[in-house]
């Protein structure tokens, strides 16, 4: 049976006043009555509790202690009065008498109605689901007003808290600690929060679908995670301290419309997050298209989105693998691309988070981009980055292929631009292999690979007017003179050399090297003609693969 000091609880008599007879709060409350009529007692029982207004003993303060000494008789649960509606305080002889007795006298606030109180009361004495539905209607409400007034997440966290009368937290879906109501600012409760927060790390597949636990410090009590969803793939969540046994009316609806207005707020913050990121996006696009023409505006522009000038850097980018039906199908939807997007740009944030490499996540077009930094005059530990690379592409791997280029180091941000190109390049040369699901790391070209850009036709000519007549040998005679050339231009142009590499006398070797110089009418030991002749003798090879 509930008590006197139970309804205390209950919207209208939380905000009463005990004016007399605090010791009577343990009094049994069954039913209750509204009335101001002079014969009231007449219309009690045991354990009745009565709510008035005292206009029939506005006048009369003998009248009222006889009331008092009648419902004290009939063993009534007490009275609840509005003082201030006739009456500027409780009449001495009233508060005495009422103190004697243990005969509980509450003051209403002249804002609740006799009406709503009564109903507020019935429905917890009947225990009815009406009332806690109710309540967490009365929640929504008012956190749909704090949101609407710009109220912030630890606002809200506290509010919470407060309606629950539980310690309440908030964390993001990687279980870090948005909001907590002030409980968590007391030291004994610190502690608490850390181990929540380590357990909830834990299993952050559980907690994010909703679980309840206990830590250490709180065995007696348990500790439950309400999924709050958002705009990214993993909901945030609630934490809270012993939400099996609310203090009623609260109950698991209150606790969903809060978090219902919760999610709107994150949401909200969400939109500004993402104006932000395309702020910062627009920046990395002017500073890879040298839009930005101040030293000055590069360094402070960058130092505003996280990068740090005293540091060196290196290109990170992926994007998914345009290949395969999954992605023709996601091509379809675009709200299905959107929310694919959204969950790698989450996931990289998330990698960047967790590793202990300092880093800023971008896009550009169909690529996330990644740039890391270290300490300055330090290249980046190939291991190290490899290992991040691979993380990262361990996460993203599923229904969709993800692959990765990966540029040398460069030791200023305005070089960037030069790192995101050898990134680009490192990813389209793995495309051009026909690779998927691939990390790729850029190495500079060397001469062969820069020959093999060229169209063949223009090597061909170049290969053609170089040689001569030695371009397309026909005879072992200039077959052997290609091959001395060769040798000859290896050994630096050295006789001896050349002689003991071919196993033939110098003399051979300097009348084959005199009669090409005058085939090609030029002078092996001249800079210029030695680099067209050994170009084009590269290119001769090339041109030999190629057929």
């Amino acid at each position: 049976m509930k008590t006197v000091n139970d309804l205390f609880i209950l919207e209208g008599m939380k905000e009463g006043i005990v004016l007399a007879g605090h010791r009577g709060l343990t009094r049994n409350v069954q039913f209750v009555n509204i009335s101001d009529t002079p014969d009231v007692i007449n219309f009690l029982a045991e354990n009745h509790l009565l709510l008035t207004t005292g206009y029939a003993f506005k006048d009369d303060t003998d009248k009222f202690c006889e009331l008092i000494k009648q419902m004290h008789e009939l063993n009534c649960s007490g009275l609840v009065i509005k003082i201030n509606r006739f009456f500027n305080e409780l009449p001495r002889e009233v508060k005495l008498l009422a103190d004697n007795l243990a005969f509980p006298i509450i003051d209403l606030p002249t804002k609740h109605t006799l009406g709503e109180v009564s109903r507020h009361v019935l429905n917890y004495l009947n225990d009815h689901e009406a009332e806690q539905l109710y309540y967490a209607l009365h929640v929504q409400k008012e956190f749909s007003d704090m949101m609407i007034k710009g109220y912030s997440l630890t606002a809200l966290i506290e509010q919470l808290g407060h309606f629950l009368s539980r310690p309440t937290l908030l964390l993001n879906h990687r279980g870090e600690k948005i909001a907590h109501s002030h409980d968590f600012r007391m030291d004994s409760m610190k502690l608490v929060e850390q181990e929540i927060i380590e357990k909830v790390k834990d299993d952050l597949t559980a907690a994010r679908e909703g679980s309840t636990f206990t830590i250490s410090s709180r065995e007696h009590q348990s500790i439950s995670t309400f999924p709050v969803q958002t705009k990214r793939q993993h909901p945030s969540m609630l934490v809270i301290i012993d939400s099996m046994t609310l203090p009623y009316p609260s109950s698991q609806m209150a606790i969903e419309q809060a978090g219902n207005v919760i999610t709107f707020t994150i949401i909200k913050e969400q939109a500004i997050e993402e104006n932000s990121r395309l702020l910062k996006n627009n920046f990395f696009d002017d500073l890879i298209e040298d839009r930005i023409h101040s030293d000055e505006e590069i360094l402070s522009r960058a130092n505003y989105y996280g990068l740090n000038e005293n540091l060196t850097n290196i290109c990170i980018i992926c994007t998914v693998d345009q290949k395969g039906q999954n992605y023709e199908d996601l091509q379809l939807y675009e709200k299905k691309a959107g929310e694919l997007y959204n969950s790698i740009y989450d996931q990289l944030e998330d990698e960047i988070v967790h590793s202990n490499l300092d880093g800023v996540l971008f896009t550009k077009e169909k690529y996330f981009v990644m740039i890391l930094q270290f300490a300055a005059g330090n290249e980046a530990d190939p291991n190290e980055v490899t290992e991040f690379v691979n993380r990262c592409q361990e996460s993203l791997q599923g229904d969709f292929s993800i692959s990765f280029g990966v540029s040398n180091t460069v030791h200023s941000i305005k070089d960037i631009t030069t790192a995101y190109n050898e990134a680009c390049e490192a990813i389209m040369s793995g495309y051009d292999m026909n690779k998927t699901g691939f990390i790729n790391f850029y190495k500079m070209k060397e001469l062969e690979d820069l020959l093999n850009t060229i169209p063949r036709k223009d090597l061909k000519a170049l290969y053609e007017n170089t040689l001569k007549s030695l371009a397309y040998t026909k005879t072992k005679e200039d077959q052997e003179l290609i091959k001395t050339i060769q040798v000859f231009l290896d050994s630096q142009c050295e006789i001896s050399e050349t002689s003991r590499r071919l196993y033939i006398h110098r003399n051979t070797v300097k009348y084959r090297i005199e009669k090409a110089e005058e085939l090609l009418n030029c002078s092996f030991r001249d800079p210029a003609h030695s680099l067209r002749i050994r170009v084009a003798l590269m290119i001769g090879t090339i041109l030999k693969e190629k057929d």
